[in-house]
């Protein structure tokens, strides 16, 4: 039987925050390191399973498909953080420009019962901008999510520095129901056009799913 994480509330907070400075930077833009010519399997980590095309990654409770590449993207630091699958992260990230800079996106599915898209955001917000320098906020608010207008969503934009370089991040919660969604999306002002433009695309993927509910 799979562990639940149907905790209280402010258990919930110190849940996210916890496994939130587990996980790799938000803004960490370093392309992962190719794979050597004999490591040719797959790491499937706990909650997860391969699609039969041998490289999409499937959340098992759910049903969400993270394909290994799509339109430039590469997936990378694929994570549970509940061995049943009830917290999981996904990162891609996507050259612009030249190649030396970099779109870094990050999505978590988790299930906590009864927190709003608005409490997961104000849980999750100062650690997403503690990632850049002289964070601050530029908006946020309750967002609309284009192909399903009934579901409930929060989403915050900010701008910082990094290595002296302004960029860009937002942070988007979800709530589907059982599961709650979470994205952040980190890159240089310098390549927003570019990297707004192929993060649509990745978002349109990701909401043309459905998540379901686990069958217990």
């Amino acid at each position: 039987m799979s562990r639940s994480l149907r905790v209280p509330v402010s258990l919930a907070a110190a849940i996210l925050l916890g496994l939130s400075s587990a996980a790799p930077s938000l803004a960490e833009t370093a392309p992962a390191a190719p794979p050597s010519a004999d490591a040719t399997a797959i790491a499937v980590p706990d909650g997860f399973e391969l699609a039969p095309d041998g490289t999409t990654l499937v959340h098992v409770a759910s049903g969400l498909r993270f394909p290994e590449e799509f339109e430039g993207f590469t997936r990378l630091r694929e994570r549970a953080f509940d061995p049943g699958g009830e917290y999981i992260a996904v990162g891609y990230d996507r050259p612009l420009g030249t190649g030396e800079d970099r779109i870094v996106v990050r999505m978590a599915v988790v299930h906590i019962d009864q927190m709003p898209p608005r409490d997961h955001y104000m849980i999750m917000r100062q650690a997403t901008m503690s990632h850049f320098a002289a964070p601050t906020i530029v908006s946020e608010g309750p967002a609309t999510i284009p192909t399903n207008r009934r579901l409930k969503a929060y989403r915050g934009t900010f701008t910082g520095y990094r290595d002296g370089k302004p960029w860009r991040s937002s942070l988007t919660t979800v709530d589907y129901g059982y599961w709650s969604g979470r994205m952040t999306a980190a890159y240089p002002e310098s390549e927003a056009a570019e990297a707004e433009k192929y993060l649509g695309v990745l978002l349109a993927e990701i909401r043309a799913q459905r998540p379901k509910a686990p069958k217990r």
